[in-house]
């Protein structure tokens, strides 16, 4: 019976995940490009020193945008059957790291997603905490909302980032 509530599980996340990747494949990132304009007051030097470290940190950030999507891709094509949740926690700890210089990169911009997609991490590492100290169909269903909270959180932070790329 249990083998069955699992096969259902991971038939379900399987369902989410093609559409979750549906929804990222939407988001690829594009070439940057900045521009600068030199102000009236002379100081064309400055404007443009300032333009390059603001097209530098902008590139930054779009890259940390591209290294948190395939983390999160990374999670939704797990196979909790054949891998475990050691395979999760694998992605899990790639998801905490990208989003980390994530948000150093992009200092304080996108606070609402960046807010929505740590409430999300949280939650996963509570519900991967308690799967692999009692491995049953609440844990894992728990692991999975989880899971797709943070797909779903981790989805929207990278189409906001994106769509300044």
């Amino acid at each position: 019976m249990l083998h069955g509530m699992i096969a259902r599980w991971c038939g379900g996340l399987t369902a989410a995940c093609v559409m979750s990747v549906a929804c990222l494949a939407g988001c690829s990132s594009s070439s940057t490009s900045a521009t600068s304009a030199v102000t009236s007051t002379g100081n064309g030097a400055s404007a443009s020193a300032s333009a390059s470290a603001s097209a530098s940190s902008k590139a930054a950030v779009c890259k940390s945008a591209e290294n948190l999507k395939a983390s999160i891709t990374g999670l939704k094509n797990v196979n909790i059957m054949a891998n475990g949740t050691s395979a999760v926690a694998n992605q899990f700890t790639a998801i905490q790291q990208n989003f980390q210089k994530l948000k150093a990169d992009a200092k304080g911009q996108f606070s609402p997603q960046v807010t929505d997609l740590s409430n999300a991490l949280a939650k996963l590492g509570s519900s991967l905490d308690a799967a692999k100290a009692s491995t049953n169909a609440g844990t894992l269903s728990a692991l999975a909302s989880a899971a797709g909270s943070v797909v779903t959180a981790g989805t929207n932070l990278v189409t906001s980032v994106t769509s300044t790329c």
